[in-house]
């Protein structure tokens, strides 16, 4: 919060000094109060504004440079860029964001996964534009996601919670050029990122006695400690090249992508207390654990595609892409339980299980395609393409991750997608009507929740009056299915949404939209307990009110919205929402802003919230 009050200030001195010195200036500034009632963890989960300071908005520009900031004080996130140029010369972007991610809901895993941490990113490139054919660059990056948390961890027959410090940084370096040799254009970008991440954690105080009262065997389960740790480092090295050339009625474009990254990881753990082992048939009290991993990535993708114009109003589109990618990876993990007996009482003795396992995936996916482009055919438009895609899949996994008998543990897969698009239009005096159909079709699955048909479609229709009335309705649907027996996967998505603006002159303007949303699932799987087969379904039904209404006379401005959102499937809840504002200018350059809004969400579980925001704000514009 320090930080965040520093730059604020800092950027708050910049702005006076720029308006004294007749630079332009566009200046949002102010202060927001929070009331709120009911659940503050879901309200951080979902929304998080604070109380506080708040610089809204903020720009300054001269021929020379330019300087943005947007939502940096108690906002849960902001941003400012910075750029400065002399023409021919070079041309330097600064750019700086950060965001607060907060998340601690009641209603998941017993309200015992949860995060407070702060993200922050800083990005600057720099580039060189004396040369008319080639222009240079080089650019840096440094990401940061960090802060406490609180998960749960399985061990000794039973589920503990734990304390999470977390701290992630991700570094980039990138140079390349931009060029333009006559009728070819492009970019070359090399590469490296370099990513640190650690985590530890120790068991939450009150929580030795686990999730899970009942006893195991007769034998209650506790823990006295439990401390991890865990560290990765990984390189990547990537390049980028892509170019495009025009001939006369063709134009060509060609793109390649490549990355290797490298990641080692390492961690331990430390336990104690009361515990049990179904795997060793035995009790112990004590843990430690030991484990080491190597994994590489391999990708690389690259493509072509020519767009060749036949007539003023028909084009014809051909693409070819192809992507590689491999995954390898091997991790030993050494563990000893300490002072173990079997389930009988007897042959107490220290238990050291050594896992040693190496497991790899191979795959590779072309993708063709041709579309041809009918436009300005009278009021008619119409596209139509098609295309295949085709992967081959080699997986080889470890014996010792092999839990469930049966095939399909490993070996080649292949797929094949045959893709059919069809796109229409038709407009006439302010009348517009769309429809596009996509249908996909596959052969084989290889992952359960591949689909093998799939079909989506969507329709517009949108009016717009002589003057002052636009009118549209929208209905999209997508569906996919697998009716493989051992799978008995379908899947459907259903959004019908209209809306209407009507502004009867240049002061007033209102506008509703309702939608209505529906998605369905269900899907076969395993009952970890017995093996048999049970059906997961899942079903959300959404409808959606809004309405809106924007007034401006002569210095006021007013400016307001009203949102209801209800769910009615898997997780019923309501939202319902509010938004107000109301700008006076009281000076050529200064005026004064009052915001209000109201959110107020509730669900079956106890995590309703009411929250209020009231904000004052000063703006400048000279």
């Amino acid at each position: 919060m320090l930080r965040r009050t520093w730059l604020l200030l800092s950027l708050l001195a910049i702005a006076l000094g720029a308006g004294a010195q007749t630079m332009p200036v566009d200046l949002e500034i102010g202060y927001r109060w929070l009331d709120l009632k009911g659940s503050d963890d879901v309200y951080r989960s979902q929304i998080n504004e604070r109380s506080g300071f708040l610089l809204r908005a903020l720009t300054i520009a001269s021929p020379d440079f330019r300087l943005d900031a947007n939502d940096l004080g108690t906002g849960p996130a902001g941003s400012l860029r910075f750029e400065m140029n002399r023409s021919s010369l070079y041309r330097f972007t600064l750019r700086y964001r950060r965001a607060d991610a907060f998340s601690a809901i009641p209603a998941f895993a017993l309200g015992q996964h949860t995060f407070d941490r702060t993200r922050d990113l800083v990005d600057a490139d720099f580039e060189l534009l004396r040369w008319s054919k080639f222009k240079p660059f080089i650019g840096y990056t440094w990401n940061r996601y960090e802060g406490p948390g609180t998960t749960t961890y399985h061990v000794g027959q039973d589920e503990f919670r734990l304390l999470q410090d977390l701290s992630d940084t991700d570094r980039e370096l990138r140079v390349g050029s931009a060029f333009e040799l006559g009728n070819v254009t492009g970019q070359f970008t090399q590469g490296w990122r370099n990513f640190r991440g650690s985590e530890s954690l120790t068991l939450a105080p009150g929580a030795n006695a686990g999730n899970n009262p009942d006893p195991v065997l007769g034998r209650p389960i506790t823990v006295d400690k439990i401390t991890r740790s865990e560290r990765t480092d990984a390189d990547t090295p990537f390049t980028s090249f892509f170019a495009t050339a025009q001939f006369s009625d063709v134009r060509l474009i060609a793109s390649y992508s490549r990355f290797s990254a490298d990641a080692e990881g390492s961690g331990g753990e430390d336990v104690t207390g009361a515990l049990a082992s179904f795997a060793l048939s035995r009790f112990y009290n004590g843990i430690t654990e030991h484990a080491s991993s190597r994994a590489r990535n391999d990708t690389w993708r690259g493509g072509g595609r020519a767009e060749v114009t036949l007539t003023p109003h028909v084009d014809v589109f051909v693409g070819l892409q192809r992507e590689h990618r491999k995954l390898e990876g091997s991790a030993l993990i050494d563990t000893l339980y300490l002072q173990s007996i079997t389930f009988g009482g007897a042959d107490p003795r220290d238990v050291e299980v050594i896992l040693n396992s190496s497991n790899s995936l191979d795959r590779d996916e072309d993708v063709v395609n041709v579309a041809l482009s009918a436009h300005s055919l009278g009021h008619f438009s119409i596209r139509a393409g098609v295309s295949q895609t085709t992967q081959d899949v080699t997986i080889a996994p470890d014996l010792s991750e092999i839990v469930v008998p049966g095939d399909n543990q490993g070996g080649t897969f292949n797929r094949s997608i045959n893709t059919l698009n069809l796109d229409g239009a038709y407009m006439q005096a302010g009348l517009t009507l769309a429809a596009s159909w996509k249908h996909d079709r596959a052969d084989d699955p290889i992952l359960r929740t591949d689909f093998l048909d799939r079909d989506r479609y969507r329709f517009r229709a949108q009016w717009k009056a002589p003057r002052f009335v636009r009118a549209g309705i929208t209905a999209e649907e997508t569906r996919q299915t697998n009716d493989r027996l051992d799978t008995g996967y379908d899947a459907a998505v259903r959004q019908y949404t209209g809306d209407i603006e009507v502004t009867p002159s240049e002061s007033l303007s209102l506008r509703a939209s309702a939608s209505r949303l529906r998605s369905e699932s269900s899907i076969l799987f395993r009952l970890p307990q017995n093996f048999t087969t049970g059906i997961s379904r899942n079903l959300e039904k959404g409808e959606s009110i809004e309405g809106g209404a924007t007034f401006s006379f002569k210095r006021l401005t007013f400016d307001g919205d009203f949102t209801h959102f209800e769910n009615k499937g898997t997780l019923p809840f309501k939202i319902n929402r509010g938004r107000a504002r109301v700008t006076l200018q009281v000076h050529d350059q200064f005026g004064l802003a009052a915001e209000w809004a109201r959110d107020k969400y509730s669900e079956a579980m106890t995590t309703d919230y009411e929250a209020s925001r009231y904000g004052v704000f000063l703006t400048m514009r000279r």
